[in-house]
């Protein structure tokens, strides 16, 4: 698991259940490094679909028939 450098207390609210599940999974010293991991999936997938949107949008603008699902494809043709 990737260790953060620098780090900040937060205050923010999870829901209970998700709270529980972590409790209930992830040993008590792991917990923050588990959140930081985690989060930091969550943005650069966050990222990848805001990315892939605006692909797909300046194709519609633009009036390119190829999707973004059809341009990877194309994009990564004969690799591995």
């Amino acid at each position: 698991m990737h260790k953060f450098s620098e780090r900040k207390k937060v205050n923010f609210m999870v829901n209970k259940e998700l709270l529980y599940k972590i409790q209930a999974i992830i040993p008590a010293g792991e917990r923050s490094d588990f959140v930081n991991q985690a989060l930091d999936d969550a943005i650069v997938k966050y990222g990848r679909i805001k990315a892939s949107r605006a692909m797909d949008e300046f194709a519609k603008s633009h009036k390119i028939s190829m999707s973004t699902e059809e341009f990877i494809k194309l994009k990564n043709y004969g690799r591995p």
